[in-house]
C-alpha cells in the first residue's frame, strides 16, 4: 500500500523555478529504504535553465530512471512541458512497468502533467486563474 504524496511546482515573475515532493511512504517498507522524494533528479528537481518537476509513485522505478530530471533535460532540448511529462511516464512504464504521475514547469510558466496510474488529482494557477483537472 502506497501513502499520500504531495507535488508542488512554481515558477515566479522573473522565472526562478521550485519543486518540492512530500512523500506518504511505502507502509511496511524495509528499514532503511530511501524513497524517490528525496533523491534529487528522481522525485523532485529545479533548475532555472529548464524548469521544475515534481513526481511520485513507485520510489525505486523513478529513481532507476532519473524521472524529474531526465524531464527537464527533454525542456532544455526544447520540448514543452505537457509534451515531455507525457513522454517520461510513458517511458517509465515501458522500462520498469511501474505507474506514475508527475507535475512539471517550465521558466515561462507553462504546465505539464500526466499519469499512468488513477486518482491522482491535478490543480495549477496560472495567469491568476485556478484550473483542476480531477484526473490526469
Amino acid at each position: 500500500e502506497v501513502g499520500n504524496t504531495v507535488g508542488a511546482v512554481a515558477v515566479d515573475r522573473r522565472g526562478h523555478v521550485a519543486a518540492a515532493t512530500s512523500t506518504g511512504g511505502i507502509f511496511y517498507k524495509r528499514p532503511g529504504r530511501v524513497g524517490d522524494s528525496a533523491v534529487i533528479g528522481a522525485g523532485t528537481y529545479a533548475d532555472d535553465r529548464s524548469g521544475a518537476a515534481s513526481a511520485t509513485g513507485l520510489g525505486e522505478a523513478i529513481i532507476r530512471v532519473g524521472l524529474a530530471k531526465g524531464t527537464l533535460d527533454s525542456l532544455r532540448d526544447g520540448r514543452d512541458p505537457m509534451t515531455a511529462t507525457r513522454a517520461a511516464i510513458r517511458e517509465l512504464r515501458e522500462r520498469t512497468g511501474a505507474t506514475a504521475g508527475m507535475i512539471s514547469v517550465d521558466p515561462l510558466g507553462r504546465v505539464g502533467y500526466a499519469c499512468n496510474a488513477p486518482h491522482m488529482p491535478i490543480a495549477y494557477r496560472h495567469a491568476g486563474i485556478a484550473r483542476f483537472v480531477s484526473e490526469c
